[in-house]
């Protein structure tokens, strides 16, 4: 595992960004976590707030437990780009139903208790998954977060050029949280209102996918001095997990 030191900067920019584009924000069913799965508060997913800026696209998913007290969590991202049919699949073998093709594939962590938080992005070809880029690998297309893992938020900000997104461009997605396992189910879908698995192991479904659409509000040059203040992308923690 490699570590290097974690500085401010997504922390900094977030902020840059909420003052200059508002954020879409997704509520879930607080508690539709199944009954036969106990403990999982932190598998509870209340809301996702999603916004983007002219590089990137940040999601801020909110559960109902204390991921600083967690060391296990496992926060997913399926998205449909509309760049090529996708597949109803997923790299981590997660057993999860889309219900739908997805092109692109995020799986996060935060499995320090609260000390780190670490994340993928890959990418369908047409036959097979691949990795676009890793916070353990070149770490400059997928960043990840933990500053509010005590409230419960896990951060994450994947680069619209991995995805192959621009302005004006439409994605369709669902967020899922899961365990630790190859074969466990989606615990939690944020498109669903109830429950999405009676299990661990047996497979979840999605519902009818999410929307957002990419706007790029250029930021004001004080804000990019601030960005470039804070000693830019490179001062995150890179971890290698899964």
């Amino acid at each position: 595992m490699q570590i290097v030191q974690k500085g401010l900067v997504m922390a900094g920019m977030l902020a840059l960004i909420a003052g200059n584009a508002q954020a879409d924000v997704y509520a879930d069913q607080v508690g539709d976590v199944h009954g036969n799965i106990t403990g999982a508060d932190i598998l509870d997913i209340t809301s996702v707030e999603v916004t983007n800026d002219a590089h990137f696209i940040y999601f801020a998913i909110s559960v109902a437990g204390d991921l600083d007290a967690a060391n296990w969590g496992k926060y997913l991202i399926g998205m449909d780009t509309g760049r090529n049919a996708g597949d109803n699949s997923n790299p981590w073998g997660r057993n999860i139903n889309w219900g739908r093709g997805i092109t692109d594939f995020v799986g996060s962590w935060a499995d320090d208790a609260g000390s780190g938080v670490g994340a993928g992005v890959h990418a369908w070809n047409g036959s097979s998954w691949g990795m676009t880029d890793a916070t353990w690998a070149s770490g400059t297309e997928v960043f990840g977060d933990d500053v509010d893992h005590a409230a419960g938020i896990q951060r994450i900000a994947v680069s619209l050029a991995a995805l192959g997104l621009g302005d004006g461009d439409v994605i369709e997605f669902d967020i899922v949280s899961t365990g630790g396992n190859t074969g466990d189910a989606g615990i939690d879908h944020l498109s669903r209102l109830s429950s999405s698995t009676d299990w661990w192991t047996n497979q979840s479904l999605s519902g009818q996918f999410l929307s957002y659409t990419i706007q790029v509000v250029p930021l004001p040059s004080s804000a990019l001095a601030g960005i470039l203040g804070l000693g830019g992308l490179a001062a995150f923690k890179r971890l290698r997990h899964r």
